[in-house]
């Protein structure tokens, strides 16, 4: 029998440790969420809300430091260091001491999260606590980012299903963007190009069987892929180039070539044909814009990482109460009642507000920016 919700609790990834020390890396995306959610949610059910995430300083109502996820860590029989992250990231089931904790952290609750992880999702469904988990969609190339909505019972997975995006208006976006290929495209790749996009080392979507990959692991995969394009272009992940992966895959590919063209430029334009990665999810945008999209991890797909029952791109419906009315009153929370309260849609502003574009910046809010200076 669930428990009485007696309160919303938002959370995430909180035991992810950084790659250089034993630092919290999503205490600020659950914070962000949190802020975000917390008027919304409380206009939408009264409920008490809470936040549970590790922040070494105590601050931003933290319920865990460094030594606490040490220990936690410890309880696995593992170091507390990002290379051990991915065994706790799938742990089907948690030493006693922190079932307890956890019990401590989200009995009588709802969760709310931002990118649930597995350990997570298999406690909450154990001890039957809803949660519904909201990550940014892998379809970044509308006006602003798309939340994308998950839940862990079909009631609320069709309730969220009323606010979802319409394919249809995803693909008439991929169109208008493909125009911007006719005006700034002064290098086009070579006819029947696939893109190889490489990603950073230390992500969720790259681990597999418990450790990180990368695409050298499926080199031959890629090979195999790439004998029905007659070129290859790389493209390097900004923010963490990989020079020993670069050079084997430079050394090595048939026919290739690294570029740093915008993302969104490449795929718009006829000559690219193929978009491969191990998991990112520029494959899945690019069949959008009527390319093959090739995963190297064998078996990957999107949904491999909705951690409800299915993922719903639903926008910046997250911000409306009536939304939070819908979807919670399906796990037995009591709603107020609907008001049509409604936010008047605001381009980029999640994109402003983490600080982040993916690169549909560079075709889009650069270009008055240039013009201006």
């Amino acid at each position: 029998m669930s428990m009485p919700i007696e309160k919303i609790v938002f959370t995430g990834d909180f035991l992810r440790p950084s790659v250089a020390a034993l630092r919290p890396t999503q205490h600020e995306n659950i914070h962000w969420l949190a802020k975000l959610l917390e008027v919304p949610v409380q206009m939408a059910t009264g409920l008490p809300c809470e936040i549970v995430h590790w922040d070494n300083n105590w601050v931003n109502q933290s319920r865990l430091d460094r030594n606490a996820v040490a220990s936690i860590y410890e309880m696995f029989w593992q170091k507390p260091t990002i290379h051990n992250w991915p065994k706790l990231f799938a742990a089907e089931t948690l030493p006693g001491m922190v079932e307890d904790m956890f019990l401590r952290f989200f009995g009588n609750s709802l969760v709310i999260g931002f990118e649930i992880p597995p350990y997570l999702v298999h406690f909450l469904n154990r001890h039957d606590i809803a949660f519904i988990d909201c990550s940014l969609s892998p379809v970044r190339f509308l006006d602003d980012l798309l939340f994308e909505a998950s839940a862990s019972s079909p009631e609320i997975t069709e309730a969220i299903r009323a606010y979802e995006v319409p394919e249809a208006l995803i693909r008439l976006q991929a169109g208008v963007l493909s125009s911007n290929v006719a005006k700034a495209n002064p290098q086009p790749p070579r006819p029947n190009s696939l893109l190889l996009i490489l990603q950073t080392s230390f992500d969720k979507v790259v681990i597999e069987n418990g450790r990180f990959t990368t695409v050298l692991d499926h080199y031959d995969r890629l090979l195999e892929i790439a004998k029905d394009y007659d070129h290859v272009l790389i493209k390097e992940h900004p923010l963490e180039p990989q020079k020993q992966v670069l050079a084997k895959l430079q050394s090595s590919l048939p026919d290739n070539t690294v570029t740093t063209d915008n993302f969104y430029r490449l795929v718009s334009h006829h000559n690219l044909t193929g978009v491969a990665a191990l998991s990112s999810s520029c494959v899945l945008e690019a069949r959008y814009f009527g390319k093959t999209g090739h995963y190297l991890i064998p078996g990957f797909s999107h949904d491999s990482f909705s951690v409800g029952l299915e993922g719903i791109n639903i926008g910046d419906a997250v911000l409306m109460p009536d939304f939070w009315r819908d979807a919670l009153a399906p796990a037995g929370c009591e709603v107020t009642p609907k008001d049509g309260l409604h936010l008047q849609f605001k381009p980029n502003r999640f994109r402003q507000q983490l600080r982040n574009a993916w690169g549909y910046n560079q075709i889009d809010t650069d270009i008055p920016v240039r013009w201006a200076t």
